[in-house]
């Protein structure tokens, strides 16, 4: 059985290929949006399944089917595709959280339940919205949450069962405070927060939208767009990477399972400025197309972000993962040939 890793670059070189000229024309002509809403994350998703999945035949599998008689060799076509998987949102505070349907009743409930616990207010992300006085005007602060994606439950008919659960909260960040807010550096005992350009959203140091690392909620960066970008990547760096620093659930990733009747190669961790590990589409301010955080936008006269952003500071991205499978034919998986992009 060939790996998931095997043919990683190929598919990522041919992927950069269809993605390099979207991430700053992708902003449709029309005014920013404010919030977003399950009916319309699902709309959104199914319109741009086309253009975001990449849906191909990308092999074939081979299963050992035993029975009292005899056994036989079967087969079954493997599929590969990129699926809907999460919703990661920032804010400012509860009340402008960019999917309030769903993200205001949680965030409040994790938001009390660590006040309580703690003693103190945490209704406001540290006041870094908008203050007359605050002389620093590229740190930004924003609280975060992921959430399953409500496409990720969509009946498995031409589609990998998604490793995601919808509507579920696999991060709050006021439950993660204490890293998130810097209060325990467990994230400085990294190299990557120390090591200029190690891991950047990017390239540095021609073009970068700010550090990976410390995957906190703090971020260096102007444009509050890219900002929101920054800390939507650092969230899905660690939330598919077990035994992180963070108070959040695993969002399973890499290795093969059986789930739903089709055996599944689960997409890579997230990783930065690869389409391998992970598509993102905005769905607050503006619905976009699926791009990749970080590409040069330095010569283009429409700088990512530029009318995109909101009043409130709340922004919320869909992120996309690689998904392959095929059904299961027999007991024992023998192997497959794979000739797709992954």
């Amino acid at each position: 059985m060939r790996a998931f890793s095997v043919t990683r670059s190929a598919a990522t070189r041919r992927l950069r290929t269809l993605l390099a000229a979207c991430v700053v024309t992708c902003a449709p002509q029309s005014g920013a949006l404010e919030i977003t809403s399950t009916a319309a994350l699902l709309a959104q998703a199914v319109a741009s399944y086309p253009a975001c999945a990449a849906w191909h035949v990308s092999g074939i599998c081979y299963w050992l089917q035993c029975t009292p008689v005899g056994c036989s060799i079967r087969t079954s076509t493997r599929f590969s595709h990129f699926a809907p998987d999460l919703v990661v949102s920032t804010y400012h505070d509860v009340a402008t959280h960019p999917w309030p349907e769903i993200g205001i009743p949680l965030a409040a409930a994790s938001r009390g339940l660590l006040g309580t616990l703690l003693g103190v207010d945490l209704a406001d992300s540290a006041g870094t919205q908008s203050q007359a006085d605050r002389t620093d005007k590229q740190r930004r602060f924003r609280d975060a949450d992921v959430i399953g994606h409500p496409a990720a439950g969509l009946p498995d008919l031409v589609t990998c069962p998604s490793a995601v659960i919808p509507f579920v909260p696999y991060y709050q960040s006021p439950l993660d405070a204490a890293v998130w807010r810097s209060y325990l550096p467990a994230e400085l005992l990294l190299p990557a927060s120390w090591v200029p350009g190690m891991r950047e959203v990017g390239t540095w140091p021609l073009n970068t939208w700010g550090n990976l690392y410390p995957r906190t909620g703090e971020v260096v960066q102007q444009h509050e767009v890219k900002a929101a970008a920054v800390l939507s990547q650092r969230i899905a760096d660690f939330i598919t990477r077990p035994a992180q620093p963070h108070v959040y659930a695993y969002v399973p990733s890499g290795g093969t399972r059986r789930r739903r009747g089709q055996l599944v190669w689960d997409p890579p961790p997230a990783r930065e400025n690869d389409p391998m590990g992970g598509l993102w589409q905005m769905n607050v301010a503006l619905p976009t197309p699926c791009h990749v955080f970080g590409l040069n936008d330095t010569a283009s006269p429409v700088s990512y972000g530029d009318a995109m952003t909101t009043r409130s500071g709340s922004y919320a991205y869909t992120l996309w993962r690689p998904y392959a499978c095929c059904r299961v034919r027999g007991q024992i998986f023998l192997g497959s040939i794979q000739f797709g992009l992954w």
